[in-house]
């Protein structure tokens, strides 16, 4: 007998009008997309991020929490019936290829076309028995995009260091970064999405400032070759690398490059592909990761953002801590036109990500802070992304805080949780491409942040405690007065759309505020 159909909800682009897409005619193309599961015993699986700080390892992980075998291989058997080929299991993962013909027949969901981008029409049916254990499905569009979370100054005048933008010894001045450590035997992973980027780029900008050089590892996630380009995407993967490594210089650097998808390809499945194949990368072993990419919530289906967030919370078992930005487009949160209504940026909605807003830093001639406010829409040039995910529910960690919710919205997780400089008119200095520019934007402080968190962990592994791991609760409840610059002056309007106002204690803004860093070492070991 054939099993009830019922619908698995999540899958919709909210940002596109179906009414512009055309039922999709050449139903040959081949794509490739992923069945991503549920993971059994949540309840108690939420009980141990909450208040058990202790690691598992991936096999203990699968083995507590992963999806019933059984359920797998019936998967399997009514994905293979519809003629959709199983590329590979892999934990809560089903890597599938298959024709969007197949696709279509399968899922009983028609496709759009528009423009060479394709995406469901309606939501998917699924056997009733799989329903209730799928996250979704991911890939079944390529619109959707990820962008790099970086800006040029419009003032130049306004720069450090006549106006080359701030130095690593600057940085690390002004938010007390300890002298004794620098990142030792930790590893920090860089999921990007470019073409490459070039070693001598890096190491120029590392001897520059009498840096040691950091072992930098460049790891193909889907055959991405390392192509030396000179696009936006680039400059985010040397600006991420160049000062992930002068903040911590003795720490390894991974970068896992990844396809930026295409007209046959995801975005959104390449995103679950970096972040899976970090997340199992034995070879490196990533303890942290820095994403420096990102969109409003509302450009990607629920259940493709519900999926990324499964993998960065099993990496929360492993003790893998994984820092995003937050944003430059302030309580806006688009790439581009949109609707004038608030947004906060995926994956910086993720829960189990730290999330990391701007400022708008000033220092004098001693390297002290002379002001350190929100990163506001002054020059039209950005403001820190931030505000309240209408996605993921509010996480325990975060209870008891008043969250700031606007008129027609509901509570949610606010974001972001901590922040740094990332005004491009108080910017850094990157070499790139054989010339020095400057830049800010919150990709230039979640690196930096991935960096603070390595010196954190040599800390811990120095007194024998294990690596810091799933990072946010702690940060919420140790003393911030004593740990972060409270940023009270400033907010995170944008383009239009009124934000947030900057507050004692966290906002939605610059979440804690800005590190200082041995006071955070040491409250954190």
């Amino acid at each position: 007998m054939q099993a009830k159909l019922v619908r698995a909800t999540g899958h919709l682009l909210p940002e596109e009008t179906l009414q512009d897409y055309h039922r999709i005619s050449y139903k040959e193309r081949t794509t490739q997309w992923a069945c991503v599961f549920k993971s059994r015993h949540e309840t108690d699986l939420k009980r141990r991020l909450a208040y058990d700080s202790s690691v598992l390892t991936r096999e203990e992980v699968l083995q507590l929490y992963g999806p019933d075998p059984d359920l797998i291989d019936r998967a399997r058997q009514w994905l293979s019936r519809h003629g959709v080929r199983v590329l590979k299991q892999d934990g809560f993962i089903l890597w599938l290829q298959g024709s969007l013909g197949q696709i279509e027949e399968t899922l009983k969901m028609p496709f759009g076309e528009k423009d060479g981008q394709f995406m469901p029409l309606r939501e998917p049916l699924v056997p009733e028995w799989l329903a209730p254990h799928i996250v979704g499905f991911v890939g079944l569009e390529n619109v959707s995009k990820l962008y790099p979370r970086f800006r040029f100054p419009t003032h130049p005048e306004e720069l450090a260091n006549n106006g080359q933008g701030f130095f690593p010894l600057d940085i690390q001045t002004a938010y007390a970064f300890p002298a004794s450590l620098n990142g030792s035997g930790l590893t920090i992973g860089l999921l990007e999405f470019s073409n490459g980027f070039n070693p001598q780029d890096v190491m120029t900008f590392w001897n520059q400032f009498g840096i040691a050089c950091p072992n930098v590892s460049f790891v193909s996630v889907d055959g991405t070759p390392n192509d030396l380009g000179v696009n936006a995407y680039d400059l985010e993967a040397t600006l991420d690398i160049e000062w992930a490594g002068a903040m911590a210089p003795l720490a390894n650097l991974v970068v896992y490059e990844a396809n930026a998808g295409s007209s046959d390809t995801s975005f959104a499945l390449s995103v679950l592909k970096a972040l899976q194949y970090a997340y199992n990368d034995v070879l490196n072993c990533p303890d942290i990761l820095s994403i420096s990419y990102g969109d409003g919530e509302t450009r990607f289906p629920v259940s493709t953002m519900q999926a990324w967030d499964m993998v960065a919370r099993n990496a929360a078992l492993i003790g893998m801590t994984i820092f995003v930005a937050s944003g430059d487009q302030g309580a806006y949160g688009l790439h581009g036109p949109g609707r004038k209504i608030c947004h906060v940026d995926a994956p910086a909605n993720s829960p189990h990500m730290v999330s990391v807003g701007g400022t708008h830093l000033l220092l004098n001639n001693q390297g002290q802070i002379v002001e350190e406010t929100g990163w506001t829409d002054v020059n039209n040039n950005g403001a820190s992304g931030g505000g309240i995910s209408q996605v993921f529910a509010v996480p325990a960690y975060q209870e008891g805080i008043p969250l700031p919710v606007k008129a027609g919205y509901h509570v949610g997780r606010g974001v972001p949780d901590v922040a740094l400089n990332a005004d491009p008119d108080t910017g850094y200095a990157v070499f790139f491409q054989g010339m020095w520019t400057v830049v800010g934007g919150t990709s230039v402080a979640s690196p930096i942040w991935a960096a603070i968190t390595a010196l954190i962990n040599q800390n811990r592994v120095q007194a024998g405690k294990s690596l810091i791991g799933y990072m946010n609760p702690r940060l919420y409840g140790i003393d911030h007065a004593s740990t972060f610059h409270d940023i009270t002056v400033g907010n995170n309007s944008y383009d239009g759309v009124t934000g947030y106002d900057c507050t004692p204690g966290w906002d939605a803004v610059t979440g804690w505020g800005s590190p200082i860093v041995v006071s955070l070492v040491k409250s954190l070991s």
